[in-house]
């Protein structure tokens, strides 16, 4: 790829500077040279069916394979670049370095093998030549500035969706300016930036995008929420129906945010615990909640806050640094929720380490949550779903926990990922657990209530 970045030259055919012909000359696919001959006159393809042939080109590929097939697609002659150039609403194009995934596609291969800096360029004339798509995401270190401008100055007008993941050369200007560009914005999507963004594009994001349904803005410790919490004051009724805040550097007065967000239905954060009272307090439409508590103290306080969620279906808590008592698991198996996911922030991080020291629930917590779910449904009948229960990280479990289990009156799913001392018969049995309220829920049943004894209640089939 030693031409990549070499420019057309004198004697080669002249083309738009706009289009740039030549993010697919950069790529080293081929030079682009007139075939008419005096005297001849050029077969061309209609453009329906060059059309047809891009549209097929793209359907089912990543992103990022997207862009390059896209790219090597309008190399092929000028009709062809007229024609794709213009990307079909709907179709996500990647400005993606392609570092995580493989592909045997030679023109991929070529990509993969250009350094930081020429792939830049790629997508900076990519953004260029490309229009009409209404989605994007942005991800790895060849994501520039000028590449964020360009776009939204190409396509802002029409994008819905926006990622950006792991950009770590973008700056706040650049992201406010793009966030600003997009008026139809209806999904953003945000994480592990670099510290040179501080959080300005937080407040026309959330202020002057009306149409926004899905934020998410995650592992960016940086920003600063300031701002934004003083022009909420001038919000208006908001559509945001998910937000995702995670080591965002979210503080005690988050709630002021959250007061303004009375259509939530589905919050993922951490910090504080008084964030999810604001929750409780000012969404009463959420119906998930997933809470990264990293102190026993704040899972204290937040538990009387989910139990006043009159909507709330699936709770997950990823637990770190502390082991949940028998306490909290009791308190957590009365709330009404139909998915239970307790999973290890140590097993979200590495799911290799088996250690049982890293586990952050024990046997009798197990034991503890399930008395704590019979007994909810002992009491309330009508309340009895299909039970999804995840349990991923807990590796200090083993046949006694397993046992407790076995108790669920109803059990359709369930996740013991990094659970690594429980034996492959209690498994088996697990297994089979699963499969027959599966079953049940197939077949229509309901299971019956009837108490074994007051220490240990539970319903039978």
């Amino acid at each position: 790829m030693g031409a990549a970045c070499q420019e057309l030259r004198p004697h080669e055919p002249e083309h738009d500077c706009s289009d740039m012909a030549d993010a697919f000359a950069r790529l080293n696919f081929g030079r682009q040279n007139d075939t008419s001959i005096s005297g001849q006159q050029e077969a061309h393809l209609p453009d329906a069916a060059v059309r047809s042939i891009a549209t097929y080109l793209v359907q089912g590929e990543p992103p990022g394979h997207a862009l390059v097939h896209l790219l090597a697609f309008c190399g092929v002659c000028r009709q062809w670049r007229a024609v794709a150039r213009e990307v079909n609403a709907g179709v996500c194009i990647g400005f993606d370095v392609l570092e995580n995934t493989f592909c045997s596609q030679s023109s991929i291969q070529r990509f993969r093998r250009l350094n930081m800096v020429q792939k830049e360029e790629v997508f900076f004339y990519a953004a260029n030549l490309l229009y009409g798509y209404t989605e994007v995401c942005f991800s790895g270190e060849a994501v520039s500035n000028r590449l964020l401008d360009t776009v939204a100055q190409r396509v802002g007008a029409k994008l819905v969706k926006v990622k950006l993941n792991n950009a770590k050369h973008v700056t706040d200007a650049a992201l406010s300016g793009l966030v600003r560009a997009t008026p139809l914005l209806q999904c953003f999507m945000v994480e592990e930036l670099g510290d040179r963004v501080y959080g300005t594009f937080l407040e026309p994001l959330l202020e002057g995008c009306q149409g926004l349904t899905t934020a998410h803005v995650a592992n960016i410790p940086s920003l600063n929420w300031a701002a934004c919490k003083k022009s909420s004051e001038r919000w208006g009724p908001k559509c945001l129906s998910k937000l995702v805040v995670r080591t965002v550097g979210l503080d005690e007065s988050f709630g002021i945010i959250m007061s303004k967000l009375g259509n939530l239905t589905d919050l993922e954060l951490d910090g504080p615990a008084v964030n999810i009272k604001a929750g409780a307090l000012h969404c009463p439409a959420l119906n998930r909640v997933s809470y990264l508590v990293g102190r026993k103290a704040d899972l204290d306080e937040a538990l009387p806050a989910l139990q006043h969620i009159r909507e709330l279906k699936q709770l997950e808590l990823i637990v770190r640094n502390f082991v949940l008592t028998a306490d909290n698991l009791r308190h957590i198996g009365a709330l009404p929720v139909a998915d239970l996911r307790l999973d290890s922030y140590v097993y979200k991080q590495q799911p290799t380490l088996s250690r049982s020291s890293y586990s952050h629930v024990d046997n009798e917590g197990v034991k503890a949550l399930v008395d704590g779910i019979c007994n909810r449904w002992s009491q309330q009948s009508a309340d009895m779903c299909p039970m999804k229960l995840s349990l991923c990280g807990a590796t200090a479990l083993t046949h006694d926990a397993v046992s407790a289990l076995l108790r669920l009156p109803v059990l359709t799913e369930l996740d013991i990922g990094g659970c690594c001392r429980i034996t492959a018969m209690d498994k088996m049995r697990l297994v089979a657990k699963v499969k027959a309220g599966r079953e049940m829920l197939e077949s229509g049943r309901r299971p019956q209530s009837r108490i074994v004894n007051s220490r240990f209640p539970g319903l039978l089939l």
